[in-house]
């Protein structure tokens, strides 16, 4: 009887650990978008994970099968799991990049959150790993007999694979000129792109891509040591002071001085000096992709320029201006091979911030520095999610609202109007430190513009989409369109009296973030061939364009037509 109860307590043990390791993929067929409505999509996608569970069962005995499995796919279920809850689709570039860039405070905020959930995860972790050591035996899974038809079946089933796969691309991509080596390329390449998004390899692909990227960058560093943009030096003396303001998660529609129903930018509404643009789209909708564009004379189809040329620092620094980076920001490895070059920065890597205010003595510090003319990139929290958090006590001015209460688990429908009203707050708190900004350089005097942008919107559960956060696949109108703004002294409107009248004649022309580099550059009245007067808002020959491309969460170039934002909210 006792041995009986042992084989059985193992069996009880051993569904135990395969349906841990299985986990994943019950939810991917479950969860995931792409195989919503199509149970054969799902059947076959179960089976081919199942397919790929089973083949290290052939060659490994069972414990060093469950500890293997156990180290390099139990242990990073949680990703998995975390991207199908908060994205709908398996573990990709976007998630793997936002996970690597996230610092330690970060991560510590976000699960402290969901501190339940972590409790759950770490009881299954050591529940798997002491299971598997101390009642799994080390022994075969299966007879030779077994072993043997296994082995026959697993590459029959490769082959109806593959046939399939290469009848699905005969009938969709073949054309009059396509041979049937193109049919096999395809066949390979939508095999390939199918297994990316089996767990736990889609992980592991994904890291990849991440450190591939990475590397990439830095070997472009190396390639820029000797990169000169020609730009001449403005001879002049006189004090000039050019600022950009890069912000967070800020959406075009939220802007209370854009028309939105509540006044979130009373401050802003007040500045005699300030042009609003009414039609510019990010070209990327995340941080990663989106800042490197702004800073550079790149762009989502040709987003390599940012990694292959200098940025817009460099550029200033070139014609003669001190350079200044202000960031309470995770910095990333392209803006860590910027603020090198940079004369004065101050950073979370050095500084404690807490709201984005208090980089406004970091400011001061450059404003003083003993150089004419000045250069200073901004780069704020501004909504970054938790939005709660991103601003005191006394701006949670909409209720009800989060407290600290706000995590992952609480994005749902059910709570949208909770969600806005904390993103309201953390557009009003943003308003209060561009105008704090503003205040400053007017009270200093002279020439001196700003140019604020998001880095992308956000998706509010807006429509029958339900949409939420950013970095979605589609590329929403919401993560799309974006608050420009430019400010400017009166000085400067004396010295450029032409450029302020352009800049307020283009305001409702049809633009993308990568006006920025040019702009500024114009702005400056700095003459070169580098600055594309085509895309220069202070010129009268900027393009109104029809139609652009943005990087969507995967780095894929998707068409946004610019009539989807004419007469929408």
């Amino acid at each position: 009887m006792g041995i009986l109860d042992n084989k059985y307590a193992e069996r009880i043990f051993t569904l135990f650990l395969f349906l841990v390791i299985l986990l994943p993929s019950f939810c991917i067929s479950l969860w995931c978008a792409d195989l919503d409505g199509f149970i054969v999509k799902k059947l076959g996608f179960l089976l081919i994970s199942l397919v790929c569970v089973l083949i290290p069962l052939l060659f490994l005995k069972k414990k060093i099968y469950f500890i293997l499995e156990g180290l390099f796919s139990v242990l990073i279920s949680p990703i998995e799991l975390s991207s199908l809850y908060l994205n709908h689709t398996t573990t990709d570039f976007m998630m793997m990049d936002t996970i690597l860039n996230t610092n330690w405070t970060e991560a510590m905020e976000l699960l402290s959150s969901i501190w339940l959930f972590v409790l759950g995860v770490v009881i299954v972790f050591i529940a798997y790993f002491f299971i598997t050591i101390k009642f799994i035996k080390n022994e075969e899974f299966f007879s030779k007999k077994l072993k043997k038809v296994l082995l026959i079946l697993l590459p029959v089933l490769l082959l109806i694979g593959s046939v399939y796969y290469f009848i699905l691309a005969r009938k969709l991509m073949t054309s009059e000129n396509t041979t049937f080596t193109d049919n096999l390329v395809d066949m390979k390449d939508m095999m390939t792109i199918k297994f990316r998004k089996i767990f736990p390899f889609d992980v592991y692909i994904a890291t990849g891509d991440v450190i591939e990227r990475r590397m990439e960058i830095r070997r472009n560093q190396e390639r820029l040591k000797d990169f000169s943009f020609g730009l001449p030096k403005k001879e002049d003396d006189e004090e000039e002071v050019a600022i950009l303001v890069i912000g967070e998660t800020a959406r075009w529609w939220n802007f209370g001085v854009n028309g939105y129903e509540r006044n979130t930018t009373p401050e802003l509404s007040q500045q005699k000096n300030l042009i609003s643009y009414s039609y510019l789209v990010t070209q990327a909708n995340l941080t990663s992709n989106s800042v490197p564009i702004i800073l550079s004379r790149a762009n989502a189809l040709h987003s390599e320029i940012a990694y292959s040329e200098k940025s817009l620092c460099e550029a200033f620094a070139e014609v003669g201006f001190s350079t200044s980076w202000i960031s309470d920001q995770e910095l990333s490895t392209y803006q860590e091979r910027i603020i090198e070059t940079c004369d004065f920065t101050a950073t979370t890597s050095d500084t404690k911030f807490v709201y984005d205010m208090d980089l406004l003595p970091s400011l001061d510090t450059c404003l003083n520095m003993k150089s004419p003319k000045k250069f200073i990139v901004i780069h704020t929290l501004g909504s970054h999610f938790k939005y709660c958090q991103r601003h005191p006590e006394e701006y949670k001015i909409y209720q009800p609202c989060f407290e600290n209460n706000m995590d992952y688990l609480s994005i749902n429908r059910d709570n949208k109007q909770l969600i806005i009203n904390s993103y309201d707050n953390s557009i009003q708190y943003t308003d209060h430190f561009l105008g704090s900004l503003i205040q400053r350089l007017e009270q200093r005097g002279g020439v001196w513009s700003l140019i604020f942008l998001s880095d992308h919107g956000e998706n509010l559960f807006d429509d029958e989409r339900d949409l939420i956060l950013h970095g979605s696949l589609v590329v929403s109108e919401y993560e799309a369109r974006i608050p420009f703004f430019v400010v400017y002294s009166d000085v400067y409107a004396i010295r450029y009296p032409e450029k302020v009248q352009n800049i307020e004649a283009n305001k409702d022309k049809c633009l993308t973030s990568e006006v920025v580099f040019h702009s500024m550059l114009d702005m400056a009245d700095i003459q070169s061939d580098v600055v594309d007067t085509t895309l220069s808002i202070s010129r009268i020959s900027l393009t109104n364009m029809d139609s652009t491309y943005i990087l969507n969460g995967n780095r894929q170039p998707i068409l946004f037509e610019f009539n989807r934002l004419k007469g929408s909210r």
